[in-house]
């Protein structure tokens, strides 16, 4: 779940679908490439508080090092908690990790 749905006001108010499904998107190709949810240690199960916290208030999740820097990219483009820097759909089909995939 995106910030601005946990904390509409603290992030403009102005509620994006489109953007948070980018957050989402994001969210779980880092879970996917982790093997775990990415604001939370392994292991951890996530309770409603401490995933609101983690999201809302924490660092952003470390990016896996032995990732490519195009993913890397990808996903900070994804996660950026204001929703106005967040890239949209159709910018995300132009950044070079999709673009290297789909040649």
């Amino acid at each position: 779940m995106s910030p601005e749905r946990f904390d509409p006001d603290s992030y403009g108010g102005n509620y994006d679908g489109y953007a948070a499904d980018v957050w989402s998107l994001g969210l779980t190709l880092l879970e996917l490439f982790m093997g775990h949810f990415p604001f939370l240690p392994p292991g951890q199960r996530p309770n409603w508080s401490s995933l609101m916290c983690a999201i809302c208030f924490g660092d952003p999740p470390p990016l896996p090092e032995g990732s490519s820097e195009e993913f890397r990219s990808f996903i900070e483009c994804c996660l950026q908690k204001d929703s106005s820097r967040r890239w949209t759909a159709a910018q995300l089909l132009s950044h070079p990790f999709v673009l290297k995939a789909v040649v």
